[in-house]
């Protein structure tokens, strides 16, 4: 596994905060403009610059860059002060964390996530020591999840002094939007059924290996191995 860059998503793949995000862009929301959010936008595999945006205009806000820039800021401050609840709300998911220390090789994430909340996300469980966030790409980026990957292979080359084209790059995660940014970008992609998407629909997306979870530890290192190929 030395050379490869395992790229892991963060939610509803390592772990599931019961909406606390969802919940942070609300009270973001009503603390710039002065009302509720009428409107959700789909989140499930988008980068939060993308949902913020739709956050912005689903519900008639301005979404140039000023207002995206004032409402990253107050998701960012509204989510660190729900992150008291993650410890009674939000869980790493099973295996999760035997999988991510079972691993050799360098280990980031790609996740839609603002990097400030995929660290606040991670933190409660034992998650972060683990991984090399420096090396990974985070949903304010770009908008467009695919575009993530170069951005962490970059990042990962830069600290490693070694590239992660290709396969070297695998990425773990939960929709087929991950799966779309894996064979997008020529890497490979282990999909694990624990979100909202079945086995069989992350198959159809087109995942090279699909996982029910990430409960079977050796099993995981398998499907990345997999995947590589």
């Amino acid at each position: 596994m030395d050379e490869v860059l395992v790229l892991w998503d963060v939610d509803h793949t390592l772990v599931d905060v019961d909406g606390l995000g969802r919940e942070a862009y609300d009270l973001a929301f009503l603390r710039q403009h002065g009302r509720p959010v009428a409107h959700q936008p789909a989140m499930a595999g988008r980068t939060d610059r993308a949902i913020a945006h739709d956050v912005l205009r689903l519900n008639g806000a301005p979404a140039d860059e000023e207002h995206l820039e004032a409402l990253r800021v107050a998701a960012e401050t509204a989510f660190e002060e729900l992150a008291h609840l993650l410890p009674v709300r939000g869980r790493a998911l099973p295996g999760a964390l035997a999988a991510v220390t079972s691993l050799a090789g360098v280990q980031s994430v790609l996740t839609g996530n603002l990097r400030r909340i995929a660290e606040v996300k991670l933190g409660p469980f034992g998650l972060v020591e683990h991984l090399d966030l420096d090396a990974g790409a985070y949903g304010w980026s770009h908008a467009v999840r695919a575009n993530l990957v170069d951005i962490a292979r970059t990042a990962a080359r830069h600290r490693y002094g070694r590239d992660f084209d290709g396969r070297r790059t695998v990425l773990v995660g939960d929709t087929p939007l991950d799966v779309e940014a894996a064979l997008a970008t020529g890497a490979g992609v282990v999909a694990v059924a624990t979100g909202r998407y079945t086995t069989g629909e992350l198959a159809a997306a087109g995942a090279h290996v699909v996982l029910p979870d990430l409960s079977d530890t050796a099993g995981v290192g398998d499907a990345i191995t997999r995947a590589r190929r």
